[in-house]
């Protein structure tokens, strides 16, 4: 089963809520959601701020120095069209739990 805190916190609360293990597009989701997070108050953003002054600001950090550690890879980078750069976890489901390729 996987070993780091990050996938078995989000298996279990997945779990909790949904009643099922969940798939690669649910983890693809949740670290899509906690890297816009953290990209957030890295540029400290503020309730006050239009929503084109946070996508320029959201823009200009995926695209320079953010990188994010999160359920489907580490190291990950964007660059300047958007696309993403990962050292990616390979992982199966072996009876109902997640396990980690070698």
């Amino acid at each position: 089963a996987a070993e780091d805190e990050l996938t078995k916190n989000f298996v279990a609360k997945y779990q909790e809520l949904h009643g099922e293990i969940p798939n690669q597009f649910a983890a693809d989701a949740y670290d899509c959601v906690y890297a816009i997070y953290e990209a957030l108050q890295a540029v400290g953003a503020k309730t006050t701020m239009t929503a084109s002054e946070l996508g320029t600001l959201l823009t200009e950090k995926f695209a320079g120095d953010f990188t994010f550690n999160g359920l489907t890879g580490e190291g990950m980078t964007w660059d300047e069209t958007g696309a993403v750069t990962k050292s990616p976890k390979g992982m199966v489901i072996e009876n109902g739990v997640y396990v980690g390729l070698d």
